[in-house]
């Protein structure tokens, strides 16, 4: 079957005029390094075999969870079977408390068990933390081989799928041990958001939130308004538009530092927080949702340091807690003490300490030493946490009453 692409390069801040809600195939240029190329579109599947087949493949080993091959196992099998590939079908469990060496070392034994070769083709087919698993697998065996990343949620679309990064979670944090290591391509099918719970897809919007904030203004008045309506209404079709949005806010700011050693850190903002509670309470706080607190934080930080103005910081906790309906409070159980000492053990120390992704104003960052991060005080950051940890609430609602004033100003 022949192939419908059209090539998008995403180059300004506005979503290109000949985009339409439903179109064929569509190639993003990601402006990575590697640069693994990225098909995108709703309801694609058909074009998956093809694009495999061009890769002359041995077989395809579909790394996937028990869930996702019960929904959707039968057609992807379907789409290589019709271009007389084999298929061989891997299961693993996932979650960030199943994203450890354990689980890598089982699937590396389980695939060379089942004779994968130089040949084969590991296609990862689902969340974050399975896919960051098959990634790596991939990177591992016999020093690397194909992989193709499929991803099933609008995290892994949007998101950690456009990175090149694949990492296991160590015992003292997230992502301590992994590779850069790139795809041969990301198919992104949005027709496999339509089993994603609805809180997951909260935890995604978030992230494009948090592209608006860094990088651009006008995706994040999109996101205010377009969540002044409960996403419970919205179909399949406009969470296709929210993840070609959110892409492509993301591949702009990918096009300026395709390293991610320089603008492209302002990605960061809220994780060093975020990645601490969301390790701190196993899993149990989503990575998105701990982002949302992080970014609280770090906008409190830079409030406290005179980086931005209260209404800003209002803004946060409007968008993230009135809005998106968030709960932005740092679990009962997680104290100050053990956020600390995981920051100390983020991935992205250096030899100074620990720095932050702070912002300077709406869509953009500070950027002092020219990496886009700042040093603070460890007694400034410990105050702010322990201050957010022990009034948060009151801050929700004060910061609503004054967003709402000023919205009603406005009208």
């Amino acid at each position: 079957m022949p192939l419908t692409i059209a090539e998008i390069t995403v180059s300004n801040n506005q979503v290109p005029a000949h985009y339409s809600p439903a179109p064929a195939m569509i190639h993003f240029k990601t402006n990575l390094q590697p640069d693994p190329t990225f098909y995108f579109g709703n309801r694609i599947v058909h074009e998956l075999g093809p694009l495999i087949k061009q890769l002359s493949p041995d077989r395809v080993y579909l790394v996937t969870n028990q869930k996702l091959l019960g929904l959707y196992g039968g057609e992807i099998r379907q789409a290589l079977w019709q271009e007389q590939i084999e298929c061989v079908v891997v299961t693993i469990e996932d979650g960030e408390n199943r994203k450890n060496f354990r689980t890598l070392e089982n699937l590396c034994e389980t695939l060379v068990e089942q004779n994968i070769s130089k040949a084969s083709i590991v296609l990862g087919f689902g969340g974050g933390c399975l896919t960051n698993i098959a990634g790596l697998a991939a990177g591992l065996i016999f020093r690397g081989i194909h992989y193709v990343e499929m991803p099933t949620t609008l995290m892994g679309i949007t998101d950690s799928s456009l990175s090149n990064k694949q990492a296991v979670n160590g015992l003292k944090g997230k992502n301590h041990f992994g590779m850069y290591y790139a795809p041969v391509f990301l198919f992104g099918d949005t027709h496999y958001l339509v089993s994603e719970p609805l809180e997951s897809k909260k935890a995604a919007i978030v992230e494009g939130i948090k592209n608006g904030l860094i990088s651009d203004a006008a995706l994040l008045d999109y996101f205010e308004s377009r969540l002044q309506k409960s996403l419970d209404y919205l179909g399949e079709l406009d969470f296709h538009d929210f993840a070609y949005r959110i892409i492509c806010s993301k591949l702009k700011i990918l096009s300026r530092d395709p390293s991610e050693r320089a603008s492209a850190l302002t990605l960061e903002y809220g994780h060093t927080f975020g990645h601490a509670i969301e390790f701190l309470s196993s899993g149990k706080v989503h990575h998105g949702f701990a982002v949302a607190k992080g970014m609280c934080i770090a906008a409190e930080l830079g409030y406290r340091l005179g980086y931005i103005p209260r209404s800003l910081l209002d803004r946060h906790y409007y968008i993230f807690g009135s809005l998106l309906g968030l709960d932005l409070s740092i679990p009962e159980e997680i104290d100050v003490d053990e956020i600390l000492s995981a920051i100390n053990s983020d991935n992205k120390k250096t030899a100074k300490g620990t720095k932050f992704v702070l912002l300077k104003n709406t869509g953009e960052c500070l950027n002092p030493d020219g990496d886009f991060q700042v040093f603070v005080d460890p007694d400034v950051v410990r105050g702010v946490l322990t201050e957010y940890k022990d009034n948060i609430q009151p801050r929700i609602r004060f910061s609503a009453m004054r967003m709402e004033k000023r919205i009603y100003a406005e009208i």
